[in-house]
């Protein structure tokens, strides 16, 4: 089953100009962070910690939360 996916879920965060980057996480998961250059690049992060967290997801209702989230972050990375 296809799931919808929103990239609206995703914040992003300028980092300001003396640090330079972005930050982004997602709306359900905001304790996981991931930064780069750019949003595109801080959401590819994003995506490998979130991938990480699935191996800690220990309900199939956690899994299924972080699975979506991955979903909305590479949403985002492809239209960024």
């Amino acid at each position: 089953m296809a799931t919808e996916t929103d990239k609206s879920k995703v914040i992003v965060t300028s980092l300001g100009v003396a640090a330079g980057g972005t930050a982004v996480h997602h709306h359900d998961f905001p304790e996981i962070r991931a930064e780069g250059n750019s949003a595109a690049d801080a959401a590819g992060q994003l995506v490998n910690q979130l991938t990480r967290a699935l191996d800690s997801a220990l309900t199939h209702w956690r899994r299924e939360a972080v699975e979506h989230a991955i979903a909305d972050v590479k949403s985002f990375a492809e239209k960024s």
